[in-house]
């Protein structure tokens, strides 16, 4: 294993058990780009959950889209080189899920045993719905000449993304 791969697959294994937060980019139906930032845990299946506001831009998006970018990215530290900041991105299709199913009680509880009791409270406010976020394509960046397509059922199935010829 070459050391890009190495490195590519501790970002990974790193980012994966530090999950909690996501970035999520979606779109509105006139097609403008929105990011946002939702607290986010992965499924027994490897998709990734977040409980979203309906009165929240990217809620409305992923109704009328259901197409996401998660990213996550390691932490910014001082020194690090931006340009070659560890980051994994996944491209998803969501699926919300109905209140009133089994799946809705399960996250809930998963919620509940990663965040804590605010799960609680925001069970109570109706306009929350919970999202599965199931990648369809990913990639990670290890650094400079560093990028790998992640197999998004298999994070560890990593192959090396082609550069393209210079005109």
């Amino acid at each position: 294993m070459t050391d890009a791969l190495a490195r590519a697959h501790a970002i990974i294994a790193e980012l994966r058990a530090q999950l909690s937060t996501v970035i999520l980019g979606t779109t509105a139906a006139d097609g403008t780009p929105d990011a946002s930032v939702a607290a986010a845990l992965l499924d027994a299946d490897g998709a990734f959950v977040v409980y979203l506001s309906g009165l929240a831009a990217h809620t409305r998006h992923l109704r009328l889209n259901p197409r996401a970018s998660v990213l996550l990215v390691a932490a910014d530290t001082k020194g690090s080189n931006p340009f070659a900041r560890p980051r994994l991105t996944f491209a998803c299709a969501a699926e919300s899920i109905a209140g009133d199913t089994d799946k809705h009680g399960t996250y809930v509880s998963a919620f509940r045993e990663k965040f804590g009791g605010t799960i609680d409270v925001l069970a109570t406010l109706h306009d929350f719905q919970f999202f599965r976020l199931q990648p369809q394509s990913g990639r990670v960046v290890a650094g400079f000449g560093a990028a790998f397509n992640v197999d998004p059922l298999d994070w560890n199935r990593l192959t090396t993304v082609g550069v393209p010829p210079v005109r």
